[in-house]
């Protein structure tokens, strides 16, 4: 009998499935996930040690690995007339989705994203970077509390929920180190669920969530129960979405977000690569203690732009020089975490050069998948640069909701809409069939 190369998929992995017709048994999937992501793989355990990251699906030759599908659901709330159906949309699915029709890489693609998503049919278009500066807010006012009543440190991103999943299976221990602030989508989910249904007077069973994401793991991240998305669907799978609903892209109408949770500031658009996210709570930091608005240009140097990488780097801020770093890869966080007393901010991601490499992106040839990525991280970056805010404390809509409904960061309300916490699942790896 022939070796099983392959990784295992279980049958209720939420994100990743594979079409065993088409699988060649080469083994690279399972490559991918130990020699590149990391994943200490244990044949022994009842389940997959799986994050859910699908890395695996980007690199099958021959197709055989795809998200779980989950479209077809979103198109039935469509085609139901009693359902309030908004859809939530990641920064890095407006600098990939035109992949799918032809387009380069890199092309950024924001009104003519939102103009497909209302002419298919959806009721409230938003932008997921109006819950990535409000994680923003959030993580740098922690953050800040952190540095001065000496609490624990480093503090970890929280953002990506494959690196999360990854430290609750293999060093619980250090939960205490990751923010608690959830992730711009479990954000927005609450901000929708909450403030949007009572400002628009809608009860909450008659509204479906769905959001648009370049990420197959946000697919588990919606099932901890306080996120309160209803459906994640990929970049592939809107790809689908749109051309069985016979729509191109490159030729429908441009349209603004809907208002409430409109476009973010330039800070929260940059999440979608790596680097952004340590990026934008700096700036904000940086405010909170001084004052002054600052862009500390980590994100643009040189050796953030390789994959798999660690950059480290000091920044000063008011009375802190602060030690902080940008991580790419389980593999590489575990040197960091052998060395935790030299940091003092950690932002992790999974995939290389974070969002825009996600398992749920368009796929690409695998040789050219590099630049591909680069080019989709550039469409943000340029963004950002572009915009006339760029600070997520300047988002009026931002502003907005703090003084009408939270207070504050970190207020009470905030702590309990806005934050969640871990826990240990490293019964995963103790649960052994021998």
């Amino acid at each position: 009998m022939e070796l099983n190369k392959a990784v295992r998929i279980d049958e209720d992995n939420v994100a990743i499935k594979r079409i065993e017709e088409r699988c060649i048994n080469c083994g690279r999937c399972k490559t991918i996930c130990q020699d590149v992501i990391g994943i200490n793989y244990d044949e022994r355990c009842k389940r997959a040690v799986c994050i859910n990251c699908g890395q695996c699906i980007l690199n099958c030759p021959v197709g055989a690995l795809v998200p779980k599908y989950d479209y077809k659901k979103v198109l039935d709330y469509l085609h139901d007339t009693n359902k309030i159906v908004t859809i939530s949309v990641a920064p890095a699915v407006r600098t990939s989705i035109g992949e799918g029709f032809g387009l380069l890489s890199g092309t950024f693609l924001e009104k003519e994203l939102v103009g497909a998503l209302k002419e298919v049919g959806f009721d409230y278009v938003f932008d997921v970077t109006f819950g990535a500066d409000m994680t923003v807010m959030e993580e740098a006012m922690e953050l800040v509390d952190r540095l001065k009543n000496k609490k624990t440190l480093p503090m970890f991103t929280s953002c990506c929920p494959s690196w999360v999943k990854y430290l609750e299976i293999y060093h619980p221990d250090k939960i205490d180190h990751l923010s608690t602030v959830k992730s711009p989508i479990g954000i927005q989910s609450s901000v929708i669920n909450t403030y949007f249904l009572k400002m628009m007077d809608i009860n909450k069973s008659d509204i479906v969530n769905v959001v648009v994401v370049p990420c197959t793991a946000k697919k588990f991240e919606i099932r901890r129960c306080e996120m309160g998305m209803d459906i994640a669907i990929t970049t592939n799978e809107l790809v689908l979405l749109l051309k069985e609903s016979g729509i191109d892209i490159t030729k429908v109408k441009k349209e603004e977000f809907s208002s409430l949770l409109s476009k973010g500031s330039g800070g929260g658009l940059i999440f979608g690569r790596s680097g952004g996210v340590l990026e934008s709570v700096l700036r904000c930091a940086n405010y909170i203690i001084t004052g002054k608005d600052k862009v500390t240009d980590f994100l643009h140097l040189v050796e953030n732009e390789k994959s798999g990488t660690i950059k480290k780097t000091t920044v000063n801020i008011g009375p802190y020089k602060l030690r902080v770093a940008s991580v790419q890869g389980m593999k590489n966080i575990e040197e960091v975490l052998d060395d935790l007393d030299s940091y003092d901010f950690i932002e992790v991601m999974n995939c290389p050069l974070g969002c825009v490499s996600g398992g749920g992106q368009v796929l690409t040839a695998i040789n050219k998948m590099a630049d591909i990525n680069l080019a989709r991280a550039k469409g943000l970056e340029d963004d950002d640069k572009s915009n006339n805010i760029r600070f997520c404390y300047k988002n009026k809509d931002v502003i907005n909701i703090y003084k009408t409904y939270l207070g504050y960061p970190n207020s009470p309300k905030a702590l309990k809409l806005l934050h969640t916490n871990f826990k240990d699942l490293s019964s995963i790896l103790r649960d052994l069939s021998l």
